[in-house]
């Protein structure tokens, strides 16, 4: 979910047109709920703009040691494309580059978890199709942030629910 996420971008960003090219990262939900649970020095890691490549990758590859994830591999790869996502909108300030959530679908990874609505019957499609054409906010504002399935501003540390009020912080 991570390193493919990366792979694709670094592939593709040197095609994009420099003013008008944007980005959108499938991220999920299960990012912000991973942060929410993490101590301080992690939390920071995941959430500050000034966090490098070598810091993320570092605290990626000392979970990829641990034998049992307790479940958080899939939430641990979403905060890492939500905290990536913040680095090359840094990196690419004239392009509009950001992450959001499809939305809580039915598929392998959720079945039997209450998830109930098919992709092709749910609005997985509305946070992406915003903020790969919709009116999203000029990048001097817009730096790498994270959208709800709703298109939505949302936090990148807790969760917010569809409906809820927009993100206004950094």
């Amino acid at each position: 979910n991570f390193y493919g996420t990366v792979n694709c971008c670094t592939h593709f960003l040197p095609l994009l047109d420099p003013q008008e090219g944007r980005v959108c990262n499938i991220a999920s939900a299960s990012g912000p709920n991973f942060v929410r649970g993490l101590d301080p020095e992690q939390k920071q890691l995941f959430t500050s703009r000034d966090t490098t490549w070598e810091e993320l990758t570092g605290c990626l590859d000392r979970y990829s040691t641990a034998t049992d994830y307790d479940g958080v591999a899939y939430g641990l790869s979403k905060a890492a494309v939500n905290q990536w996502t913040m680095q090359i909108a840094a990196q690419n300030p004239t392009l509009k580059i950001n992450s959001c959530s499809p939305g809580y679908i039915l598929t392998d990874l959720t079945a039997g978890m209450g998830a109930s609505t098919p992709p092709e019957k749910s609005n997985c499609h509305v946070a992406p199709l915003h903020l790969l054409f919709g009116d999203v906010e000029h990048p001097e504002v817009n730096k790498g942030r994270y959208y709800g399935s709703d298109a939505v501003r949302s936090p990148i540390d807790v969760y917010r629910g569809p409906g809820d009020p927009p993100y206004v912080g950094d």
